[in-house]
């Protein structure tokens, strides 16, 4: 995959790559954290390793997706040998996330997470983009068998590669979740008018408020669940994930976000 490409397409993908580089550093560091509504105490990270899902939501979709462009462009871009490319495809991850790590540890509070899980799928989703390229540039020039030095880092690659694919195939699952089925598995939140939320025994959340529920998975994104009237307005209730900043409500202000115990959702209530 060392070969140097057309410079046509050298330059083209030079271009391509700069400004996929700069949206990557946008969906990983904006808004950043200054102005924003504090939460938690000080920078957080997660070293447990799961079994992946990529089909577990669009969180886990977003973080192979946003990478997939890195491993495709890169070896268009640069002549490096096809470990040197597996290792920025695993360094590009980690960056990103010691980053987060480091801004958030600097504000003193949970902007980002350096969480383990996300470096693995940014790492598949990198891994993804090279074999794409590669087999694209294989078709077209009919290469010679690849050094065994290159057997070796594409076969562990595609390891890598098979078990996410193989974790996927035999834990996903399509159940539809019913939190507000089950007792609360943790504490209960209260939220501002007169809504509530816990969690259900898998993670996902169950929204009370003014006799109404509705019950949302444990990877679900920023979005609204519930919306009822009440003497001092219409209000609505939702929830969020890790990172999102909401700006909704009266005077269009930043939604304050709150935790639920036993589940990494996080829930808002705002009057409109």
């Amino acid at each position: 995959m060392n070969a140097q490409p057309d410079p046509v397409l050298r330059r083209a993908a030079t271009v391509a790559f700069v400004l996929y580089l700069v949206v990557l550093a946008g969906a990983a560091f904006l808004p950043l954290p200054f102005g924003q509504v504090e939460r938690g105490d000080g920078a957080r990270y997660d070293l447990t390793l799961e079994r992946p899902d990529l089909l577990g939501g669009w969180e886990a979709q977003r973080n192979v997706l946003m990478t997939i462009p890195f491993g495709v462009l890169l070896p268009l871009v640069v002549r490096w040998r096809y470990e040197a490319l597996v290792l920025a495809c695993v360094g590009v991850t980690f960056l990103i996330e010691t980053v987060q790590l480091l801004v958030s540890a600097s504000v003193g509070w949970a902007w980002r997470a350096f969480d383990v899980n996300d470096v693995l799928l940014n790492t598949v989703g990198g891994l993804l983009g090279l074999a794409l390229t590669g087999v694209v540039l294989a078709i077209v020039r009919r290469p010679a068998l690849p050094p065994a030095r290159r057997l070796v880092t594409g076969g562990l690659a595609a390891l890598l590669v098979g078990w996410a694919v193989a974790s996927t195939l035999t834990t996903h699952t399509y159940a539809v979740v019913y939190a507000c089925d089950e007792p609360p598995a943790g504490t209960v939140t209260s939220l501002p008018g007169g809504a509530s939320a816990y969690a259900g025994s898998d993670g996902s959340v169950c929204l009370q408020a003014d006799g109404g529920t509705a019950s949302v998975p444990s990877d679900a994104g920023p979005g609204s669940a519930l919306t009822y009237e009440r003497s001092d307005g219409t209000w609505e209730v939702g929830t969020a994930l890790p990172g999102d900043v909401l700006t909704e409500g009266v005077g269009g202000q930043t939604v304050e976000l709150h935790a639920v115990d036993g589940s990494r959702v996080l829930v808002w209530a705002v009057r409109r």
